[in-house]
């Protein structure tokens, strides 16, 4: 146990991280009820998680040079085990943001960039080879337990015992930290870059932030100005959102500027951007990035068609999921078997035809009317994603030297979980575009509703639709005194519209998709294993 017993601590860790968001993307409809909310403030709180967790990645791995890497990754667990039971207790969207976007976040940010370096730590050799494969195993697991472990709770129990679940995994992970090695911290320990932790918290907040509030305030020109207290916002006439991408977009540049001028100077900052000059590092980064915010989408996309257009349960749900999740795992172990064969950036592209294949079928099988078999494609989008997994970490972490790992490491953790961040905020933003224009067009062109009624109701799809089940929308309609026939008439035009804002939402992943094809074919050409 002794030998082990950091690796099991290491690994539950990553354990809970892995399963905390495809837990919850079974629990959209659940949560939606409960915190008496709507399925754009759940989306919002999916990607402020991973938005908190890029924004303070690179920063957890500054803080460990500083304060000790153990001493680091017990107090994200400590944070992260105080936001899993907030979450867990969570009366409103608010509270559930503040406990599992940000707190659990946090930690989770503090967490990750040390679970590698720990290990590095505590192995060598092939012992240190076995405990990254442990710990990739561990993830894939994660990722394919998730959603059934997420759909038990909530259709059986409740989606809070989902969080405390994790909060029981926390306090096992604290007992075990005593099996990790003590800090060793140099005399000289390196100067927190304060100015760069602030450029990129508040520039990839402002870039995230941005395209959410698209949704209310207008892509460009603005439906209505942000208020706050007596200030309304909006310059020119345009939505605050470009506003923000804007802000955020100067801010990153600024980030990299301060960086690569404390590089010159010889000073420490969150990271060194001279690592960018490595050849086929930046394209690593975008491949990494567009599989990643890809891979988040479809898992945000899917569950919600199966729920509100399939009135599937959260139990049923995380069923329908198993073929993507077992195709995943299945593929990752097949493409690393495949190492010493084909060259790594092959295999990559294989798998991205592979995935956007397999988008494009489920994008062709979204229909009114259609059935659960029509929808296991997804099986071969998730082999096309498991092929581009099991090569694309590997090789941006061996083009680097091995100094270097750790800080490339930290980047490429960055860039997943921006992909994560802005993969679904982007792909929610799409599909309520979708849905209004569509919806808007339907009802001008519907023989059945009133002339006189037809401007107000296109004024309020305008102002606020929202993606909802047939249930929620009815009995929204009959609160209004609507009689039966425009009822039936609204159901009818919504469940079109429905359907077409899922099937724009996939589109937008193929275009995703071919994006980190055209990508990957700057990677380097090299076999990951020699045969």
């Amino acid at each position: 146990m002794k030998k082990w017993g950091a690796l099991i601590t290491l690994a539950l860790a990553m354990f809970i991280i892995v399963i905390d968001t495809t837990i919850m993307n079974v629990s959209i409809s659940a949560l939606v009820e409960d915190l008496h909310t709507t399925v754009s403030g759940i989306q919002a709180a999916i990607s402020i998680y991973a938005l908190v967790m890029a924004a303070f990645i690179l920063i957890g791995g500054k803080l460990s040079d500083i304060i000790g890497k153990k001493r680091i990754f017990i107090i994200g667990l400590i944070i992260y085990g105080l936001g899993t039971t907030v979450a867990s207790f969570s009366t409103s969207l608010t509270m559930l943001i503040i406990g599992w976007s940000i707190m659990e976040g946090i930690g989770g940010a503090l967490m990750i960039p040390n679970i590698q370096v720990l290990l590095r730590g505590e192995y060598e050799g092939a012992d240190l080879a076995s405990a990254y494969g442990m710990i990739g195993a561990v993830g894939a697991v994660g990722a394919a337990v998730g959603p059934i472990v997420g759909g038990f709770f909530t259709t059986f129990f409740s989606w809070r015992w989902a969080f405390r679940t994790e909060l029981v995994i926390v306090l096992i992970v604290l007992v075990l930290t005593r099996y990790l090695t003590k800090d060793r911290l140099p005399e000289e320990r390196p100067k927190f870059d304060f100015v760069g932790a602030g450029l990129s918290i508040f520039g990839w907040s402002s870039i995230v932030l941005g395209i959410l509030l698209t949704q209310k305030y207008g892509i460009f020109l603005a439906k209505e100005p942000l208020v706050i207290g007596p200030l309304s916002i909006a310059p020119f006439g345009l939505s605050i959102s470009p506003v923000l991408v804007g802000l955020g977009l100067l801010l990153i540049w600024l980030l990299f500027y301060w960086e690569e001028r404390l590089e010159a100077d010889g000073r420490a900052g969150l990271f060194k951007p001279s690592i960018l000059q490595v050849p086929g590092l930046k394209a690593g980064f975008v491949v990494r990035f567009l599989q990643m915010g890809i891979t988040a989408a479809f898992l945000y996309i899917l569950p919600l068609l199966l729920q509100l257009s399939f009135d599937f349960t959260a139990m049923q749900t995380g069923v329908a999921l198993m073929p993507f999740s077992l195709s995943l795992l299945v593929f990752a172990l097949l493409g690393a078997r495949l190492s010493a064969r084909f060259f790594a950036n092959r295999v990559i592209q294989v798998g991205f035809i592979m995935a956007v294949a397999g988008l494009g079928a489920l994008g062709i099988s979204i229909q009114p009317g259609a059935g659960f078999s029509d929808l296991v494609l997804g099986a071969l989008f998730g082999a096309g994603v498991g092929l581009i997994v099991s090569q694309i970490l590997n090789l941006i972490l061996s083009s680097v030297a091995e100094k270097d790992t750790a800080e490339t490491a930290g980047l490429t953790s960055t860039f997943e979980q921006l992909g994560n961040a802005i993969g679904v905020a982007l792909v929610g933003t799409v599909m309520l575009a979708s849905l209004a224009a569509v919806m808007t067009e339907q009802i001008n062109d519907s023989t059945v509703l009133p002339a006189e009624l037809k401007p107000g109701l296109t004024t309020a799809v305008a102002e606020g639709v929202q993606l909802m089940s047939n249930d929620r929308l009815t009995s929204g309609l009959e609160t209004t005194g609507a009689d039966p026939d425009m009822i039936a008439e609204v159901e009818i035009l919504y469940a079109q519209s429905r359907t077409e804002a899922f099937q724009a939402g996939v589109a937008l992943l193929v275009f995703a998709g071919l994006a980190g094809l055209v990508a990957s074919l700057w990677l380097p050409k090299r076999k990951l294993v020699k045969a």
